[in-house]
């Protein structure tokens, strides 16, 4: 029988006041990856004590991060 396994994509910008909560949040899901469009706080540094999965990408509209 196949397992069906989820992923959670986290798009985010200088959320360091709320990122922690918001990864803790889908610590349920099989993958997380985070798109982070160049934060200067401490963002990217606390995505990646969640995961490796994370990517820089220039903010181009939520439509194109999402995809």
């Amino acid at each position: 029988m196949n397992q069906t396994k989820v992923s959670a994509v986290v798009i985010a910008y200088n959320d360091e006041p709320h990122i922690r909560a918001c990864l803790e949040s889908v610590s349920w899901a099989d993958e997380l990856i985070v798109v982070d469009s160049y934060s200067t706080d401490t963002t990217e540094k606390i995505s990646r004590e969640f995961t490796d999965k994370v990517y820089q990408h220039e903010f181009k509209g939520f439509g194109r991060l999402r995809n």
